[in-house]
């Protein structure tokens, strides 16, 4: 960079080559392997499709289980890239959470017959922009049957991923799946429900989806959910007769924890779901969650403790 003085600066910007990025990748990636070579967590690093082809070429990854690229600026045609790499084959866990993709790669990947992460278990797409039918053609895709764990929340999830998960069969091993905040209506929730996925899942964040009462009966009376133990429901709008349908659930006796917090029922409500015949197996309940005073940490740092139809909610 060079200045000139006399009140006109010009700066010369250097833009490294390929070659001087894998280079500075290789002096980053050695040592963070040799320390672990199970877990690569490179959040938070500006990491950017250039570099993304930089890592998924490097020699020592094959051991790596764990890859962490959450909060960096990942686009979508990074994603072949990285599902596709010989050197990531073995990778169980891969975090993308904030990040820049909107679909079009998770719609490659979802087509694509050279994917080598078969061994995936574990997949975190949170907080991208990926469209509602991209996620959809991910849950017909037949290329991750180990998947366990995925969330895809906060993203444009809404009706075409409810309806693809009330078809789809291609996911037998999936226990886990977090769709906060997302958009699905009534009547696709009721295709959801009423898919063979629902009796596997052991876990289901359904937080902020303003389901309100209606939803609520739909969601817990359907004769579904055999194995599941953790329900999330919080900021979903429901009053005391959502919370009724709840305490009085047949499906749902097998919960050993329930997070109810932020809605609209009161004390009758709450005695419905505290008092229940049927969730006797809860350990952890949540009837009643607190958000901070600080108005910084409510309107601006964490949006996610404010009720969904609030008009500073984001």
């Amino acid at each position: 960079m060079g200045i000139e003085r006399g009140g006109n600066s010009e700066y010369e910007e250097h833009e490294p080559s390929f070659e001087e990025k894998t280079a500075k990748w290789e002096e980053t990636l050695q040592p963070l392997l040799a320390q672990d070579p199970n877990v690569l967590k490179l959040s938070g690093k500006y990491i950017a499709n250039d570099d993304v082809t930089i890592i998924c070429n490097y020699h020592g990854l094959k051991k790596v289980r764990i890859l962490d690229l959450a909060d960096n600026q990942i686009n979508d045609d990074a994603l072949p890239v990285l599902f596709e790499s010989e050197n990531l084959a073995q990778i169980e866990e891969l975090y993308l959470g904030i990040n820049f993709l909107v679909g079009q790669g998770l719609v490659d990947v979802a087509c694509s017959n050279e994917i080598k992460m078969k061994n995936l278990k574990t997949l975190v797409l949170s907080d991208n922009r990926l469209t509602d039918s991209s996620v959809a053609d991910f849950m017909r895709s037949k290329n991750f049957p180990n998947l366990e764990s995925l969330d895809i929340g906060w993203n444009e999830v809404g009706n075409e991923t409810a309806k693809a998960l009330g078809e789809t069969t291609s996911f037998p091993g999936l226990k886990k799946l977090e769709m906060e905040r997302g958009y699905i209506d009534l009547e696709a929730l009721k295709e959801m429900v009423a898919g063979s996925l629902m009796d596997q899942l052991q876990e289901l964040d359904f937080t902020s989806n303003k389901l309100k009462d209606e939803g609520l009966k739909v969601l817990v009376s359907a004769p579904k959910w055999k194995a599941l133990k953790v329900l999330k429901l919080s900021q979903n709008m429901f009053g005391d007769e959502g919370a009724k349908v709840l305490g009085e659930s047949a499906s749902l006796g097998g919960l050993t924890h329930l997070y109810v917090g932020r809605n609209y029922f009161g004390v009758e409500g709450a005695k419905a779901i505290y008092e229940s015949k049927i969730l006797t197996g809860l350990k952890t309940l949540v009837l009643k969650e607190g958000v901070e005073s600080d108005p910084g940490l409510v309107n601006y740092s964490r949006p996610e403790l404010l009720r969904p139809d609030d008009p500073n909610s984001i």
